[in-house]
Formats: C-alpha cells, sequence, structure tokens
C-alpha cells in the first residue's frame, strides 16, 4: 500500500519533470515556491481563488498559474475547484492539510529539477506572480 507522500511525489514529478526545458519552467517553480507561504497566509480558498483570477486576466503567466492549479486538482484527487473551496470546516482543514504536504514535493522537484529556488524567487524580476 502506497503512502500520501509517494502518491504526492510520484504525480509531483510528473509534472514537474515535464516542464524540464520549459520556457514557463522558472515562473512555473516559482510559485512552487509561493504557493504554500500563499495557503499559510491567506488560507486555500483564496489562493486557489487568486489563482484563478490570475488565469482570467490571461496574463503573459496566466498559463503557469492554470498549469500550477490543474497539477494540485490532480494530485489531491479533485474534480473541481468551486466544490473544493466550498467545504466545510473539518473538510476543507483536512484539504488544506492535504495541498500543503503535495506542495512540499512540487517545491522539492522545482529546486531538484527545475534549478528554482527561494534565493531565485526573491531576486527574480518576473513581475507580480
Amino acid at each position: 500500500m502506497r503512502s500520501a507522500d509517494h502518491h504526492y511525489a510520484e504525480i509531483a514529478f510528473k509534472h514537474v519533470s515535464s516542464l524540464i526545458g520549459d520556457s514557463n519552467a522558472e515562473s512555473y517553480g516559482q510559485l512552487c515556491h509561493r504557493f504554500p507561504i500563499m495557503v499559510q497566509t491567506n488560507g486555500l480558498r483564496l489562493t486557489i481563488i487568486f489563482f484563478q483570477a490570475k488565469v482570467k486576466n490571461q496574463l503573459k503567466q496566466s498559463k503557469v498559474f492554470d498549469q500550477y492549479l490543474q497539477h494540485m486538482q490532480e494530485v489531491l484527487g479533485i474534480d473541481n475547484w468551486s466544490k473544493a473551496v466550498a467545504l466545510q470546516n473539518a473538510d476543507y482543514l483536512h484539504l488544506t492539510r492535504k495541498a500543503l504536504k503535495a506542495s512540499v514535493w512540487f517545491k522539492r522537484y522545482a529546486e531538484a529539477l527545475l534549478n528554482v529556488t527561494q534565493a531565485n524567487e526573491m531576486t527574480s524580476e518576473a513581475g507580480d506572480l
């Protein structure tokens, strides 16, 4: 029987490794670093809504936000974010914990495979991600 962490690691590896050499790899790696911080600061609901707003703006970086949301949906086994953010108390807290645990794997693989570190994020001039 596989652990939840093994499941998260496997899917995160698949998605992050698919971005090696992609022009959006650095932006995606930066989101991998920012997502858990945003969830801890603002909560999962507001973070998801923020990412969805970025996708709707259709700016240059909107593809990266959409990719990250889709990848996180797959790893968490969610069909629809609107249902997920409408969850009540215990279910919402459980989903938030799962999202934070999964985001650790995305962050690790972004550092290892895409060479995007938190230090790069802080000094990057990528705009307002």
